[in-house]
């Protein structure tokens, strides 16, 4: 038998009732296996339970390998055959989603995707004007980016980030572009309009700060940010 441990529980009523039917779903086509088959996965399923796999995700890679399996049956191909061995298909496993998890869409807490926009954003702005300040006309030491817009390309970058990441289309979802769009467009309209009142901010309290040093400052801020999605395992960013 799978599935020995004690299910976890889910919040949402939704899918509670959809485990619900994939556990019975999966116990109808375990019925249907063959001897070999039938102890690939039960194999299987201890070398998960020894990676840590919750029951609730091997309910649905059940589902989708027993689907298969069957059908591949009456072809006279065995689950090893299909997925390698087990020891392989188990790390595949505890290192890919599966095809309904794919489906999903799983984002991270607010403070990881605000962390995540701001550095991308204030980096690229950072960057962009590094660039243009050093290669564009003038003294590159005087020609930078200035010291409250450069703070609030992050500050306000990591927000605006929340509010697109938030409206990002999901897979049939209706509507679901439309007000991608219509968020995207707000968000960056208030963005720059912010932006636009830190450059009036008198240059006594706002210096402009040389173009090597904007340009330093928005390299590290990207690479931050590709360190920090990994480290904490930000998920549901545009990038």
């Amino acid at each position: 038998m799978f599935n020995k441990k004690k299910q976890e529980p889910v919040e949402q009523p939704e899918k509670i009732a959809e485990l619900a039917t994939k556990q019975e779903e999966n116990a109808r086509m375990r019925e249907q296996l063959t001897n070999k088959n039938s102890e690939y996965m039960l194999k299987l399923n201890r070398s998960l339970d020894e990676r840590g796999v919750s029951e609730e995700r091997k309910t649905l890679i059940f589902n989708d390998m027993l689907k298969n399996i069957v059908e591949q049956q009456d072809h006279h191909l065995t689950a090893r055959k299909i997925y390698g061995t087990v020891t392989d298909q188990a790390n595949y496993l505890t290192e890919n989603p599966t095809s309904s998890e794919q489906k999903e869409v799983v984002r991270s807490e607010p403070w990881k995707l605000y962390i995540d926009g701001g550095l991308l954003l204030g980096g690229m702005f950072a960057i962009l004007s590094g660039i243009s300040g050093m290669f564009g006309r003038g003294d590159s030491q005087a020609v930078g980016m200035q010291l409250m817009v450069l703070i609030l390309n992050f500050v306000l970058g990591g927000f605006a980030f929340m509010i697109i990441t938030k409206y990002a289309p999901v897979p049939g979802e209706k509507g679901g572009f439309i007000k991608y769009i219509l968020a995207t467009v707000l968000a960056m309209m208030g963005f720059v309009l912010f932006i636009s009142l830190g450059a009036l901010i008198p240059e006594a309290i706002n210096p402009v700060i040389p173009s090597p040093i904007t340009l330093v400052i928005g390299v590290v801020a990207i690479a931050a940010k590709w360190y920090l999605k990994r480290k904490l395992n930000t998920q549901g960013t545009l990038f």
